[in-house]
């Protein structure tokens, strides 16, 4: 036992084997007294005797936290000891350990991340250049059951070796009923907005998507893939409109519907006809124009 707290005892008359219950009725009386006093002596005597039985307690309290501590970890064996330190760190220092930890794994998280970025983008810039992009819009859906357009892609490349890489997207454009020609509104406004913001060299679209937007202000004149003679201007399979304020008639789509291209490309559709356009823009076409002659020949005169 401390000096303090024997003092505490002998200050009070009290031998140091005093219960708890009698420890708690002393305390009482001593608040009870505390109203009689009127003197600046007794109130000082009060004082001292109050801070004696208040230390007296807490030393109890204290000491039956210490005897439950040590209890609970009896079970640790030769390593109580650490476990207390640990137990008494972690109540100190809870807080700022996980922060620390959620600071730790975001860190972690973000770092990883930036490496990915990084690897991707160093993946990107080892690739060829892309050479189109192609979007197809209508009632199509990509076979690949995780939704990738890899195969797409590759299959695309297959069919014309002149290319190492293209960069095909679906917008889904359903129609509103069946048979319907009318195509759901909340998708054509989908498809609107896709079209601005990624702006693809080439449509491929089906029959109902192409009434929609096709011969618009903005599609590009076919024309030259006809240069050859190849392919005759009155092949059924040409689609021809004046374009935008044109007064003329202008090729603006190619029925594709049979070629060899699109029945070998691993795509889903619902559509009696495939037509393909090119959008006009600053970029040249020349090679979006050999790749759709290229298709438009397979089939020609058939």
């Amino acid at each position: 036992m401390n000096e303090k707290l024997k003092q505490a005892y002998e200050r009070l008359g009290l031998p140091e084997t005093v219960t708890r219950e009698e420890l708690d009725k002393r305390f009482d009386l001593l608040l009870r007294r505390r109203r009689s006093l009127t003197n600046e002596t007794e109130i000082a005597a009060y004082e001292e005797d109050f801070q004696a039985i208040k230390f007296i307690l807490d030393s109890r309290d204290q000491q039956e936290i210490q005897e439950a501590e040590d209890q609970r970890l009896a079970k640790y064996g030769s390593l109580a000891g650490g476990a207390r330190k640990w137990e008494r760190f972690m109540r100190l220092y809870k807080t700022h350990v996980i922060i620390s930890i959620i600071a730790v794994t975001v860190l972690v998280f973000a770092g990883n991340a930036l490496y990915n970025n990084w690897q991707h983008r160093k993946y990107l810039a080892s690739l060829p250049p892309v050479d189109a992009q192609i979007m197809f819009i209508g009632n199509f859906g990509v076979k690949d059951k995780d939704g990738k357009m890899d195969a797409l892609n590759q299959a695309i490349i297959d069919e014309y070796p002149q290319w190492k890489r293209v960069d095909t997207s679906i917008v889904y454009l359903p129609k509103t009923g069946e048979g319907s020609d009318t195509l759901d509104m909340n998708y054509m406004q989908k498809a609107v907005v896709e079209l601005a913001a990624n702006s693809p060299d080439i449509l491929i679209l089906d029959e109902a998507t192409l009434k929609w937007i096709g011969g618009q202000d903005g599609f590009q004149n076919l024309e030259p893939i006809l240069g050859d003679g190849k392919i005759a201007k009155d092949d059924p399979r040409l689609k021809w409109g004046k374009l935008g304020e044109s007064t003329v008639d202008e090729l603006y789509a190619v029925d594709i519907t049979d070629s060899k291209f699109v029945s070998s490309l691993p795509i889903n559709h619902n559509t009696q006809s495939i037509e393909i356009g090119v959008l006009g823009g600053d970029k040249p076409k020349d090679k979006i124009l050999q790749f759709v002659k290229h298709i438009a020949e397979e089939n020609a005169g058939k």
